[in-house]
């Protein structure tokens, strides 16, 4: 086998967090305890290498003194220092991505070194990867207390798409949709809507959120696929942990250190609907404490034509209204780090420019050179972590598509002149010079056997959009959020029994106090068998555009309330300003290691939602058949003065529902060479009580049912080559958001769907070179994941990639 250099998951993820997890104690029996003297007067160095069975380094392994704080990472060539470990005979575990856990005992000299080299054996199943996302500190996602679904990097490259976005389709218990070349969505649990806000993505622990509408950044974020190490994500409310808008989970992107992967790469990319583009990734580290990385990418194409419905009401086709469906990507990025030990210190930054399309819940937006950009700083400890991190946005001239097909209507027909075409789009663009602060300060410290977490974070949103969208054309708007939270973690009844509780405080500028507490037990009723019972509670706070939005005159946030009126004047309903959404969550599952070569993850849960944020609707008509005219509390109409006077779109809280589902997936590796996955997920809107008199009754806005399976074939026929297929299929789903609805637009509900990609790849571990075709939608399914999207087509593409490892001095 070529040399390797293995990476672990678990570093620099969710938040950034080095601090290492303790491993179960195994055969042989567990060394005498360190008297305080001994500890405090004797002690050595340990000096060692993590290697795997062909004696290949194994990078980024976390190396432990049992029942101790003492531990260190290994470096790029596998090897670690421990000083200031308790003279005696000490006990060394190891974690590692991939790996079984290791564990070995060692004699270590007062005074002198003690050297080691410690082997860890690959693992045949997904049960021993390592994760963070879950409880904030490393463990195996077997033994992790929630529903944690790793992507790893050989998933990203394999995607059946552009965007690492389209790897995720994978995930159980994920609601994907596929919105054209460039724009995909993700959303979890029911009651998406065109703008999905209920599940909070990060970028290495850090926000991952647009400031000027706090949406998630999505495929415009700010990362290139090289240096993506993988996706963790969790299905399920995690606020206690994460705060706001982490309501039905937690999706982190974690990218990799110089000291995962040091050396050159580069991928270019070329296939059908003209995309291309290519990748390259630069990273070294220079004695071992410094290390660097600076990545770019390029990616261009041609997104799938609207069908002929896309006229959002007028008489003109959407078709019409743009030269082209050309979009286009370019993102970079670049860090500095730091080490000494086990600090380390990091900072840098990153851009996107992106150009494409993508939905809305008034219609389609044209992203013409939206940017993105970032500049974070972080230290990370093994008992203390804090980052601060500025995003920043930049509209281009971007426009609404749907807005400039009124505008069009309004003078009569397409005009002649392409100029004045691009003069009324100009005349309608938006402006967003927005930015946030995110900023958190953690500590970790064990005592007495539980793990103790406990941190604060502070945000601060600035939108700016010059009234374009938002109500800022004559104030400023400032949000403020501060969270407080803590978390215990301990095992009691020789290691088979975990009890984890957390709780957080949440302030915003708008609203009080919200509390999101988090419970779970889990039992090992057998070794690798485990049963666990938890309860969280979640919340979403409205987001700006819910708060703040401004289009058209009617198209309104919600921060002040309304009042319905009927054509005589009585008042037909009062809308309260908006609250934050609450959902409170029981789940029961099983996660099981068979052997080595299965690995089952099931979970059943039951979720109450209470202050429900509706879609964007409408919620007052004066063209109805049975007029209704919207009034601000003032008594002053809405839209007062316009053609659309009386008329408006916003959102309200309203009414409770009740979901219930199950998750069940099935990981099968019966030989190396073959592996295969499975899940399925059910789900229902089990009851839902409508307290609002213009609000049309809740829609789960998901399918009821998704199957997904993925099969791989390696090193059959030729050695270092594969095939991967994947499918997914999801049942038929009624869906209503802002102004698409499934009833009016298709009489019934967004069809039932199949689609299957496959991947074809061959690499020369030697010589660093790699090769793999892929086709995506191999069936040709023309059918739409979700209302707004263009119909989409079969198209694939070839890429070829090259790595060189080095660049360690």
């Amino acid at each position: 086998m070529s040399r390797r250099v293995r990476s672990f998951v678990g570093i620099a993820i969710a938040g950034g967090l080095a601090a290492a997890a303790s491993a179960q104690p195994a055969e042989p029996p567990e060394p005498p305890p360190v008297t305080a003297t001994t500890a405090s007067v004797a002690t050595g160095i340990v000096r060692g290498r993590i290697v795997d069975p062909d004696g290949d380094p194994v990078a980024g392994a976390f190396v432990m003194v049992a029942g101790t704080q003492s531990g260190a990472i290994a470096e790029v060539d596998g090897t670690f220092v421990i000083e200031g470990a308790a003279a005696g005979r000490r006990r060394l575990t190891v974690e590692a991505a991939g790996f079984v856990a290791g564990i070995i005992d060692v004699d270590v000299p007062a005074g002198g070194t003690a050297s080691v080299v410690i082997p860890v054996r690959e693992s045949d199943t997904p049960a021993e990867l390592i994760v963070v996302i879950g409880s904030r500190s490393p463990e195996k996602r077997l033994d992790a207390p929630v529903t944690v679904e790793v992507v790893g990097e050989h998933d990203l490259r394999t995607a059946g798409g552009p965007s690492y976005l389209s790897a995720l389709s994978r995930v159980k218990g994920i609601d994907f949709s596929d919105a054209g070349l460039g724009d995909q969505r993700i959303s979890a649990r029911g009651f998406a809507t065109q703008f999905n806000s209920r599940m909070l993505t990060m970028i290495d622990g850090r926000l991952a959120t647009l400031p000027g509408n706090g949406l998630p950044q999505g495929n415009l974020l700010p990362t290139t696929s090289l240096d993506m190490k993988a996706v963790e994500v969790v299905i399920g409310p995690a606020s206690a942990l994460y705060g706001p808008n982490a309501h039905t989970g937690v999706i982190n992107v974690v990218t990799k250190t110089p000291w995962d992967q040091a050396g050159g790469e580069v991928s270019l990319k070329g296939g059908s609907r003209g995309l291309g583009g290519g990748a390259g990734r630069l990273a070294g580290t220079i004695a071992d404490q410094v290390g660097w990385k600076l990545n770019g990418e390029y990616l261009r194409g041609v997104d799938f034509a609207p069908a002929a419905t896309h006229t959002y009401g007028t008489g003109t086709y959407e078709g019409d209204l743009v030269d082209d469906y050309d979009i286009e990507s370019a993102k970079t990025d670049g860090m500095l780090y730091y080490r000494r030990g086990e600090t380390q210190l990091s900072a840098g930054g990153s851009f996107s420019n992106s150009t494409g399309f993508s939905i809305t819940n008034a219609g389609r937006n044209h992203l013409r050179d939206w940017q993105v950009q970032t500049q974070t700083a972080a230290l990370s400890t093994p008992y203390v972590y804090a980052q601060v991190t500025r995003t920043a946005t930049d509209a281009g001239k971007s426009y609404q598509l749907d807005r400039l097909a009124r505008g069009v209507d309004a003078m009569g027909g397409l005009p002649a002149d392409a100029a004045e075409l691009e003069a009324l789009r100009d005349s309608i663009a938006f402006v967003d010079a927005s930015s946030l602060y995110d900023s958190e300060l953690q500590f970790r410290y064990e005592l007495a056997g539980v793990k103790l977490t406990a941190g604060t974070q502070a945000r601060r949103y600035l939108p700016s959009s010059a009234g374009s969208y938002l109500d800022d054309a004559e104030r400023a708007i400032r949000v403020d959020e501060i969270g407080a939270y803590t978390q215990g973690d301990t095992t009691i009844l020789d290691d088979r029994l975990r009890i984890a509780a957390a709780a957080r405080v949440d302030h915003h500028d708008l609203y009080g106090a919200q509390m999101s507490p988090k419970a779970a037990v889990q039992y090992e009723v057998a070794p690798s068998h485990n049963v666990r019972v938890g309860y969280n509670r979640a919340f979403k706070s409205p987001t700006i555009l819910e708060n703040y939005l401004k289009l058209n005159t009617i198209l309104l946030g919600n921060r002040t309330g309304f009042v319905i009126r009927d054509g005589a004047g009585a008042e037909v309903a009062r809308i309260d300003p908006l609250v934050p959404e609450q959902v409170d969550a029981v789940e029961v599952g099983y996660k099981g290691a068979i052997g080595s070569a299965i690995y089952v993850d099931a979970v059943a849960y039951w979720s109450w939602y209470r202050d429900f944020i509706s879609p964007l609707t409408q919620l007052a008509n004066p063209a109805a058949m049975t007029p209704t005219f919207a009034f601000y509390p003032d008594g002053s109409p809405v839209a007062a003065g316009t053609p659309a006077e009386g008329s408006l779109f916003t959102y309200q809280n309203f009414g409770r529902a009740q979901v219930r589902g199950a998750d069940v997936g099935v990981d099968y590796r019966p030989r190396p060479e073959l592996t295969f996955s499975v899940s399925s997920s059910v789900m229902n809107l089990a009851s839902f009580s409508n307290d609002s008199p213009v609000q049309r009754d809740l829609l789960l806005n998901a399918p009821a049912l998704k199957v997904r399976g993925s099969a791989q074939v390696s090193d059959v026929l030729v050695d270092h080559a594969y095939l991967r297929l994947d499918g997914r299929a999801h049942s038929s789903f009624a869906f209503q958001s802002g102004f698409w609805n499934s009833d009016t637009l298709l009489g019934g509900n967004v069809p039932a769907r199949v689609v299957l990609d496959a991947t074809l790849g061959w690499s020369d571990p030697e010589k660093g070179w790699t090769v793999s075709a892929t086709v995506a939608n191999v069936t040709d399914d023309n059918t739409p994941d979700v209302l707004g999207a263009p119909r989409p087509g079969r198209y694939g593409w070839v890429q070829l990639g090259y790595r060189y490892d080095g660049l360690k001095l």
